[in-house]
């Protein structure tokens, strides 16, 4: 099942929490751009029993955040059942993004190259901060920490399927794989 999830459909955001007594969710976008969910007509949640589907029935741009009402969570302990999980919607409406900003799918599987150290591995997570991402790479039983930044993230080639890094100091930590 997500498997198809991952081919079909695309996460653009995950809900962090509710606001008041109604239902109302609060989404956090991916890739920074909350008004990406103004004009969406459904969104689809992955839940225990598989994707479900989801009327939008008001959307609300609050800094960073979004503020989403659902048909079908109106109160505050259905939007409570919904916290943590992600929110996706169909490939084909995939919006295009500014240069230098990714999604977090096409980032996860990356290889990842430093110039003094050669491969360090993959990126297996983005951690998704106040101020900036973390990529979370992985291989050859290290794990390297590195903020996405231009100060640290050089390169990202997508088609290649490549993302050039200069670590510093204190980036890296032994991990069992």
């Amino acid at each position: 099942m997500v498997a198809d999830v991952e081919t079909q459909f695309i996460a653009i955001g995950r809900i962090v929490g509710t606001h008041g007594i109604e239902g109302t969710l609060k989404v956090r976008p991916y890739a920074g751009i909350p008004e990406r969910f103004v004009g969406l007509k459904t969104v689809y949640l992955l839940q225990e029993t598989g994707l479900t589907g989801f009327i939008i029935q008001s959307v609300r741009v609050a800094d960073q955040l979004v503020l989403l009402n659902l048909l079908g969570i109106s109160t505050r302990e259905a939007a409570r059942k919904v916290r943590g999980l992600e929110l996706f919607v169909p490939r084909e409406e995939q919006i295009e993004l500014p240069e230098d900003v990714y999604f977090i799918h096409d980032l996860i599987g990356l290889l990842v190259f430093d110039k003094q150290r050669g491969c360090l591995g993959r990126v297996e997570e983005v951690i998704q901060g106040a101020g900036n991402d973390v990529y979370v790479v992985r291989g050859a039983g290290r794990e390297y920490l590195i903020p996405a930044v231009a100060e640290f993230v050089k390169r990202i080639d997508l088609s290649a399927r490549q993302m050039e890094v200069q670590l510093i100091e204190g980036m890296e930590s032994d991990h069992a794989d």
